[in-house]
């Protein structure tokens, strides 16, 4: 289950863009090359400014890597729409403000994009 490779990342000490797509490419039969992993690190914190979530950034990625353009599409709202009906914000800066803490957002973002993916 996507949720418990959420956590073995997490307790390995990635960042949370990594955990998603590591955990998603593990679930799917995804191939990641080191260069996406690697590219992790520029969004990694809200893009160093608190912006939009790198694990919901991941999370779509994976859902581009998954289905055509129109599919996806149709999915990253459905994504998107849940993260902020679950959390109220998707930037990082709010939901460390709101006192939550990364695994607890990783963890429901891995909850949503299994339901989106899986239907």
């Amino acid at each position: 289950m996507l949720k418990e490779r959420v956590q073995a990342y997490w307790d390995a000490g990635e960042n949370c863009s990594r955990i998603i797509l590591q955990a998603a490419a593990e679930e799917y039969g995804i191939s990641l090359s080191e260069d996406i992993l690697s590219a992790c690190g520029g969004i990694n914190g809200g893009f160093g400014i608190g912006s939009m979530c790198s694990g919901l950034v991941a999370a779509v990625m994976v859902l581009g890597l998954l289905f055509d353009e129109e599919e996806v599409k149709l999915r990253r709202i459905l994504l998107l729409l849940r993260m902020q009906e679950q959390f109220g914000y998707l930037d990082c800066c709010r939901l460390s403000a709101r006192g939550e803490n990364c695994y607890s957002i990783l963890e429901k973002i891995s909850e949503l994009l299994q339901e989106v993916i899986e239907g």
